[in-house]
């Protein structure tokens, strides 16, 4: 660790930041999308039953008591059950629309870390390099061969470092944001289920009165 420090200079403390941001914001994402996720074919079944015995309280009770997008979502709906069907789908759009930044929220944070540390890489080569060739007398005289590995060894750590660091922050941010694609869909999913099931429970209360 203390010849990799010095190797790369103060660009280690640079991506050391990086990497904990990126590390961070995985941990955090992947405990949300742990924590919200909830079986909806059996949390619309129940919601049904209930609607169809005329139990709006219930149902909305039910709908607060889950955590996630997908249980405000349908909440939003349950609100408002004497709307008609297209006023009612407008809301679960809006309502999944205001959930999406929730969903995605801190996801491009590991873009970002993978573009960046290639890059933070190559500066440090590219550092390494004039540095070497800032030496008084370099260009002078045949550099000496150890001088040559020093700088080599320090220009490649860098880069190996960047690119190392960049290949897990990229494939995690595509994992995560395959999840937060599928949740959304799932979200919006319920919300327009959930106004299905509404008007379909109203209208058979209509036609049994």
């Amino acid at each position: 660790m203390t010849e990799l420090i010095y190797a790369m200079g103060p660009l280690f403390w640079v991506m050391i930041i990086f990497a904990a941001l990126a590390l961070g914001v995985l941990a955090e994402r992947l405990f949300y999308f742990h924590r919200v996720n909830i079986n909806s074919g059996d949390f619309l079944r129940g919601l049904s039953a209930l609607l169809r015995s005329g139990k709006y309280e219930e149902a909305l009770h039910a709908a607060r008591l889950l955590p996630g997008p997908m249980a405000r979502v349908v909440e939003s709906v349950l609100c408002r059950p004497t709307l008609v069907r297209s006023e009612l789908r407008d809301i679960a759009l809006e309502a999944t629309q205001l959930e999406i930044y929730r969903i995605e929220r801190n996801i491009r944070v590991l873009l970002t870390v993978a573009t960046v540390c290639p890059l933070l890489g190559i500066l440090g080569t590219m550092l390494a390099l004039i540095q070497f060739y800032e030496q008084p007398g370099i260009t002078d005289t045949a550099a000496v061969s150890p001088e040559i590995a020093g700088t080599l060894h320090q220009a490649l750590m860098s880069s190996t470092s960047g690119i190392i660091l960049a290949i897990p922050c990229y494939l995690f941010y595509m994992y995560l944001a395959s999840r937060a694609r599928k949740t959304v869909n799932s979200v919006e999913r319920a919300g327009l289920e959930c106004v299905h099931i509404i008007c379909d429970a109203r209208m058979t209360d209509e036609k049994n009165s």
